[in-house]
């Protein structure tokens, strides 16, 4: 690895890379740095305070920043196309389809089951769907309001 690289991946500048050549930091006979030995020795050799670019895992430079977004980026697409990820505005519209459908779905049963309920208890069929409906109503407000963390299965 050049100084340049070298400085880039300890976090500090090529000149402080060639103060530490003399001081003894090992470079190969093409002038290089093997980056694993090049470390060793630089965590034996500086201070806690000097090492915090090997004690953190931050980028260095901007050059190292950008690298880290393209990693990122390159993990995500490959997420996405082994279907671990899905589109956050398609799983938001999914959601809230299926929401609906059960709201739908439960205000529907309220009408059916008045009118069995009627029935069975010779009552007022409009009496039993108004007091159906109310109920049934009162609960999915009272679901909605409800947080998702006490929904959520342990």
């Amino acid at each position: 690895m050049a100084k340049t690289k070298f400085a880039e991946f300890l976090g500090i500048s090529k000149g402080r890379v060639s103060q530490l050549i003399k001081d003894g930091l090992p470079v190969e006979p093409n002038g290089m740095i093997d980056s694993e030995a090049g470390k060793t020795w630089y965590s034996a050799h500086c201070s806690p305070n000097r090492r915090k670019a090997l004690t953190e895992n931050i980028p260095t430079s901007a050059r190292a920043e950008l690298d880290a977004v393209r990693v990122e980026r390159a993990k995500l697409d490959l997420e996405r196309e082994k279907g671990n990820l899905i589109d956050r505005m398609a799983a938001k519209q999914a959601i809230f389809s299926r929401a609906r459908a059960e709201r739908d779905a439960w205000i529907g049963w309220a009408s059916r089951a008045s009118v069995a309920l009627a029935s069975e208890l010779e009552a007022d069929p409009k009496d039993a769907f108004a007091l159906m409906d109310k109920l049934v109503r009162d609960h999915l407000a009272d679901l909605a309001e409800l947080p998702l963390k006490e929904l959520a299965d342990d």
